[in-house]
């Protein structure tokens, strides 16, 4: 969602549709997420927008949990990996997270999941308030690399490979003071998930600041030490620590 002036209707030029395949090979939350943030919508009937919803990864969970999602997305190309038609319960809306032009105060629960970062912060906030309803919960998922020895080793090997894979802390505060709440409480999950060969290349080619950014050469050295990192480490678990900021409205 770093627009840069560019149009999300100017597919060629939007990098994220050129990521769509591989994000589809990211690692999915945990339900134990997914159940708490239905839980905090209000269950099976509630109404949910997903804002950079990406290729589903959250909105599909939801949606199989009762609620109704509208998945937000600027990249075409990652709502058209949610199928024609879509699953049930999923209502895809191309467009950016600061203008969706989904209704206003109609919405249980609206909820970023790694993506607040691509957002104007003030503007994204601002479309959560307008979105939600009195009572309603808005949230944020920041996805965290684990401590352990082969994401910790990882980590150092992307920050190597571009400074800029480093991100700066996410503008919470300033996301939930225009959504209208403050941020009321911070939740941890855990999740980790064995990725062979080429899903790991996949998933290593999905982050922004790596795939797209290095070049065909450079990614290629990348990959195969990200291989030869795997290895020595008894293979490529990917573990994370999951986030959720939330505030009631």
């Amino acid at each position: 969602m770093s627009r840069r002036g560019i149009s999300i209707d100017d597919d060629g030029r939007w990098v994220f549709n050129r990521l769509a395949g591989d994000y589809a090979a990211r690692p999915a939350y945990p339900s134990g997420l997914v159940t708490r943030l239905a839980a905090l919508a209000g269950g099976a009937g509630a109404r949910a927008a997903d804002l950079g919803a990406g290729t589903g990864l959250l909105a599909l969970p939801l949606a199989a949990r009762g609620l109704l999602v509208h998945a937000v997305e600027p990249a075409r190309a990652m709502l058209g990996s949610l199928g024609t038609p879509p699953p049930a319960g999923v209502t895809p809306v191309h467009a950016a997270a600061e203008a969706t032009g989904l209704v206003a105060g109609t919405f249980d629960l609206v909820v970023l999941a790694d993506a607040l970062h691509w957002t104007d912060a003030e503007l994204a906030g601002r479309e959560a308030a307008r979105l939600l309803r009195a009572g309603a919960v808005v949230a944020v998922v920041e996805p965290r690399f684990a401590a352990t020895p082969f994401m910790s080793a990882l980590s150092g090997l992307l920050a190597a490979a571009n400074p800029k894979a480093r991100r700066a802390p996410l503008p919470l505060q300033l996301f939930f003071a225009h959504a209208g709440a403050a941020l009321h409480a911070t939740e941890r999950f855990e999740h980790a998930e064995r990725l062979d060969g080429p899903r790991f290349d996949a998933v290593l080619r999905s982050i922004s600041l790596v795939g797209p950014a290095l070049g065909p050469a450079r990614l290629a050295v990348l990959l195969a030490e990200a291989r030869g990192l795997a290895a020595a480490h008894g293979g490529a678990t990917w573990s994370r620590q999951l986030l959720l900021h939330w505030a009631r409205r």
